[in-house]
């Protein structure tokens, strides 16, 4: 045992090269780990692609490549999930239990899922003021749909991010986040670097008040699962939606489904905000600049191909 700032850190196996074990520099290094794994995996992937002679041409549009391009990034989160769970020296069944929690949350995470729905135009105004400036969003691909398709779309645009993107933004990041700054800026800051990590213009908006409000879930709940469950809905939502080729809706419906929506969201979220308040988390001093610190290379990143999409869409 090694003490920190006043606190007992558990070393990891790690520990000689990285020093001590901190809750902050362990979710930045995870935040950076998971922004450089998918790209080394990518041009590996790449790589093995070209030398199999499979460069034809189009073949960015084929299936299989689809697949690999939305199965890789969780590969990477994967990876970083078991190296988090070394570094800060905790067993992978430890960290499985510490997700139970109480099954309201369940219902409130639902019920804020259904309340984000209100805020999903989000994206689309912030494309139609980037398009004033010359700008246009190219898309995203989803491999075919047909037939057993729309299973294969749901595990890999659906289940598999709901699981491993939640285990990494609100589980090891936001762990470090939690016991480094107070409620409000943990979770505004988690929702950013949830926003920036998506690296796209069109998913900016959106994916920060997702990423925020799953944040405040998981702080108030302890625990991952209910905001899985919530990411997966949101996913399955808009992969539905494509199957059925529903781009709009009728006003009257558009209305009802709005006010709905906005209903469900306030009430959560002022439950979880004013009714719901739980015992502080102890935090550790001076642990900020250190988050940031090990963060950075993953922030640049982020950043650097944020700002190439949008000047590449212009």
């Amino acid at each position: 045992m090694q003490t920190v700032n006043g606190q007992n850190e558990k070393k990891g196996c790690f520990g000689s090269l990285l020093s001590d074990v901190t809750p902050a520099k362990a979710s930045g290094l995870a935040f950076s780990t998971a922004t450089v794994l998918p790209v080394v995996f990518s041009f590996v992937f790449l790589f093995v692609v070209s030398l199999c002679g499979l460069t034809a041409e189009g073949y960015e549009n084929e299936d299989w490549y689809l697949y690999f391009g939305y199965l890789l990034p969780q590969l990477g989160f994967a990876v970083v999930a078991w190296l988090y769970l070394i570094y800060r020296g905790t067993p992978v069944k430890t960290a499985l239990l510490k997700q139970k929690c109480r099954p309201k949350y369940f219902l409130v995470a639902l019920a804020l899922q259904i309340g984000l729905l209100c805020l999903s135009e989000l994206n689309v105004w912030f494309l139609e003021l980037l398009g004033k400036f010359g700008y246009t969003d190219t898309g995203i691909a989803l491999p075919s749909m047909d037939g057993f398709g729309f299973v294969g779309v749901l595990l890999v645009v659906g289940v598999f991010p709901a699981i491993f993107e939640e285990i990494i933004f609100r589980g090891a990041v936001l762990d470090g986040l939690k016991k480094t700054f107070s409620v409000p800026v943990a979770v505004l800051l988690c929702g950013a670097l949830f926003s920036l990590y998506h690296q796209n213009p069109a998913q900016t908006l959106y994916q920060f008040c997702c990423g925020a409000a799953f944040a405040l879930v998981a702080i108030r709940s302890g625990s991952i699962l209910p905001t899985v469950l919530s990411h997966f809905l949101n996913n399955a939502f808009i992969v539905v939606l494509y199957k059925l080729g529903v781009e709009s809706f009728s006003t009257p419906v558009f209305a009802v489904v709005m006010s709905v929506s906005a209903l469900c969201l306030v009430g959560s979220l002022v439950y979880l905000i004013f009714f719901d308040k739980q015992t502080p988390t102890e935090k550790t001093k001076g642990e900020g600049k250190r988050f940031f610190l090990f963060a950075a290379v993953g922030i640049a990143i982020c950043a650097l191909t944020w700002f190439s999409v949008l000047l590449m869409g212009m």
